[in-house]
C-alpha cells in the first residue's frame, strides 16, 4: 500500500512539473520575439549582425553570441535588461544607452547571473546591478563615453548586492571604474582600470576584498568610506597624481587589512581618516610625493612590515600617532641612517618620522628641488639628535633591509658559512696531509 501511495505520488509530482526543453535557437533578428517565445533552459545562439536594443530576458537561458554581435540601444534608457534568475549573456557587444541612469546592462533582484566576453560602450553606466546576488562578471570590456567625469556614469555599480565576483575586467573613461553601495561579500580580482575618477569606490560596503587589481592613471584608486571587514591585497596603484589622488584613502571604516600591494608614483599613496583596526602590512610605497598621510585619530591601526623607498615625504601625521612596529618588527626606510651592531636586522635606535621637512614642505612647495640632495640629509641627520621632541612617529624596531632580500640574504649566508666550513675544513687536511708526507 505504501509502495502504490509513494508511486503515484511521484507520478503526480512529474507530471505537474515545469518542463525545462534546453533547447538551442538560432537567432536570425528580432531577439525580443526569440527571448518571448524561447523556454526556460534554452540556449540562444545568435548569430552576426546588429540588432535593435532595448530587449528584457525574463527566463532562465543562456543568451550567446557569435563574433560580430551588436545590441544598439539607440539612446534608450537600458540596452538589455535582465529580471530573471540563472541567465548567463556572452559574447556580444552592446552600445548606446540613454543617460541619467542608462545602462548598458541593468540587472534587477536576479540570483547567478553571468556576464561574459560583452563590451560594452557608448553608455552611460556599464553594468548596473540592484538587489542581486551571486552575480558573475567576467572578462568583459566596458569603455565610457569621452567626456567630462560628471557627465559619466560608473563602469559597474552595485546597488544592495550579495556575494558579486567582479574579474578579469578591462574598465576606462568611466566616473568610478567599479561602485560598491551597500554591497556585501565583493571579490574584484585582476581587473584593470584607467582614467576614471575613483578605481574602486566603496560606501557602506560590508566584507569582500580587492586582489591583484591594476589602478592607473585615476584621481583615486581605491576610495573607502564608511565599510568594514574588507582586504586590499596585491593590487598595483599608480600614477594616481591628481592633486586631489591618493592611492588608497581609508575614510570612517574599520577591520581593514592591507597586505602585499605596490603603490608607486602617486600624489599620496595611502591616507588613513579615522581608519580603524586596520592592518597596513608588507605594502611597497614607492616613488610617491607622499607615501603616507594620518588624520585624525586612526584607533588601533598598524603599519608595519612595509617598504618606504624613493618617496619625496614618507609619512605626514596630523593628528594621533600611528603605531610603526609590532614590537619586534617595524618597516623598512630608505631615510634611516643608523646602524645594525648586533646584526639582528633590526636598526639600534628608532626611528623617528622627519618632521622639519614635512613642515618646510607644506610651508614652501619649492623645497622639494632638495630631494635627496646633501643639504637635505644634513638636515635629517641633525633632526634625528636634536628634534626628537618634534617627531610626527617612531618606529621602534625600522628593518635594516627589504624583508625579501632580508630573508635572502639569510639564506645566502647559511650557504656561504657551509661552503667556507668546508673549504677550510679541505684545506686543513691538505696542510696535516703535507706535514706528514715531508716528516
Amino acid at each position: 500500500m505504501y509502495r502504490l501511495c509513494f508511486i503515484v505520488i511521484c507520478m503526480f509530482t512529474l507530471l505537474s512539473a515545469k518542463t525545462v526543453y534546453g533547447e538551442e535557437i538560432v537567432v536570425h533578428k528580432h531577439l525580443q520575439q526569440a527571448i518571448d517565445g524561447a523556454n526556460d533552459g534554452d540556449v540562444l545562439i545568435i548569430k552576426q549582425g546588429v540588432y535593435k536594443g532595448p530587449i528584457t530576458i525574463d527566463k532562465s537561458i543562456r543568451f550567446i553570441a557569435e563574433p560580430g554581435v551588436v545590441i544598439d540601444g539607440e539612446g534608450s534608457e537600458y540596452v538589455v535588461v535582465i529580471r530573471a534568475s540563472h541567465v548567463h549573456v556572452e559574447g556580444m557587444t552592446i552600445r548606446q544607452s540613454g543617460y541619467g541612469r542608462g545602462a548598458g546592462v541593468f540587472i534587477k533582484e536576479s540570483s547567478h547571473v553571468t556576464l561574459k566576453n560583452v563590451r560594452i560602450e557608448d553608455t552611460h553606466y556599464g553594468v548596473y546591478v540592484e538587489s542581486g546576488m551571486h552575480i558573475n562578471i567576467v572578462n568583459n570590456v566596458i569603455q565610457g563615453r569621452d567626456v567630462h567625469f560628471a557627465q559619466r556614469g560608473n563602469g559597474i555599480h552595485l546597488l544592495k548586492t550579495k556575494h558579486v565576483a567582479i574579474r578579469d575586467n578591462h574598465i576606462s573613461r568611466v566616473q568610478d571604474g567599479i561602485y560598491l553601495d551597500w554591497a556585501k561579500q565583493t571579490v574584484m580580482k585582476k581587473n584593470e582600470i584607467i582614467a576614471s575618477r575613483y578605481a574602486i569606490h566603496l560606501m557602506y560596503a560590508e566584507g569582500g576584498i580587492a586582489k591583484e587589481n591594476v589602478m592607473t592613471e585615476n584621481i583615486n584608486g581605491i576610495m573607502m568610506m564608511m565599510s568594514k571587514q574588507f582586504t586590499i591585497e596585491r593590487n598595483t596603484i599608480a600614477k594616481q597624481l591628481d592633486y586631489r589622488g591618493y592611492g588608497v584613502l581609508i575614510y570612517d571604516s574599520e577591520h581593514v587589512v592591507m597586505h602585499n600591494n605596490t603603490l608607486r608614483h602617486n600624489n599620496t599613496a595611502l591616507s588613513l581618516q579615522n581608519a580603524r583596526q586596520c592592518e597596513i602590512r608588507g605594502n611597497e610605497f614607492i616613488n610617491n610625493y607622499r607615501a603616507l598621510h594620518s588624520l585624525y585619530e586612526n584607533k588601533d591601526a598598524i603599519v608595519v612590515e612595509n617598504q618606504f623607498l624613493g618617496n619625496m615625504e614618507d609619512a605626514l601625521i596630523q593628528g594621533a600617532p600611528i603605531v610603526f612596529d609590532d614590537g619586534e618588527k617595524g618597516n623598512y626606510w630608505d631615510t634611516y641612517r643608523f646602524y645594525d651592531w648586533n646584526d639582528d636586522g633590526i636598526g639600534d635606535a628608532p626611528h623617528r618620522i622627519r618632521s622639519m621637512y614635512s613642515r618646510l614642505l607644506q610651508r614652501w612647495p619649492s623645497v622639494q628641488f632638495y630631494f635627496q640632495s646633501p643639504a637635505l640629509a644634513l638636515l635629517d641627520t641633525t633632526e634625528s639628535f636634536f628634534a626628537q621632541a618634534q617627531a610626527q612617529g617612531e618606529d621602534r624596531f625600522p628593518l635594516m633591509d627589504i624583508p625579501d632580500r632580508q630573508n635572502e640574504r639569510k639564506k645566502w649566508s647559511w650557504k656561504l658559512l657551509l661552503f667556507g666550513s668546508i673549504l677550510l675544513l679541505s684545506s686543513l687536511t691538505m696542510l696535516e696531509y703535507g706535514r706528514r708526507k715531508i716528516k
